[in-house]
């Protein structure tokens, strides 16, 4: 018959338990390029909007779009994509990121390398502002351009310990464990060997 674990065994493999389980979160399952904002025929083509987070909030947003020809439904891998967000009047800026707060601009080129989903045309502008607001997309293709614009709706900002518990967590933990490990260590010589 085998002899059950020690108590200090199992103390440490329920703390390294302890900590994967809150150093390597499950990712969610997502759509490659989130929830579907608004989708319209504009012009000779069927575009798509899709962002993440869901729901937006003030803060960087992966807005996302697919360009597709409204009757075969093939998607456009050659066109040019741009977007441009701007607030509405009563519309009031948010707390953001510092990385969303040092110049970054609020329109961008969307790019395929960006996504990965290769048939979109992704980028990522910082939405400065929670409350009502709007995208506009820019498609450009053999010498056409065509815009459309999404009206958007976004909530408040992660208050900043949500934004950044991995980073705040992560030390903490670390020190826990260099502790559990010393008291361990320090019992194992104490304790008379059989």
């Amino acid at each position: 018959m085998s002899k059950p674990p020690s108590t200090p065994r199992l103390v440490l493999a329920l703390c390294v338990l302890c900590l994967l389980a809150v150093i390597v979160p499950i990712p969610g399952a997502r759509a490659d390029g989130g929830v579907i904002l608004d989708r319209k025929v504009v012009g000779p083509y069927d575009i798509t909007v899709f962002a993440s987070p869901a729901p937006i909030r003030a803060g960087p947003v992966d807005f996302s779009v697919l360009v597709q020809d409204p009757v075969t439904r093939a998607p456009y891998l050659d066109a040019e994509v741009a977007m441009a967000w701007s607030a509405e009047a009563d519309a009031f800026p948010a707390w953001l990121p510092p990385c969303c707060s040092m110049g970054t601009a609020d329109k961008a080129e969307a790019t395929r390398n960006h996504s990965e989903n290769k048939m979109l045309y992704s980028a990522i502008i910082p939405v400065r502002s929670q409350g009502a607001s709007q995208l506009l997309v820019r498609v450009s293709r053999n010498g056409e351009t065509h815009t459309m614009t999404c009206h958007l709706e976004a909530g408040p900002p992660q208050p900043p310990v949500l934004a950044y518990w991995p980073v705040l967590a992560f030390p903490p933990l670390i020190i826990l464990g260099f502790g559990i490990h010393q008291r361990l260590v320090r019992k194992g010589r104490i304790l008379p060997k059989e």
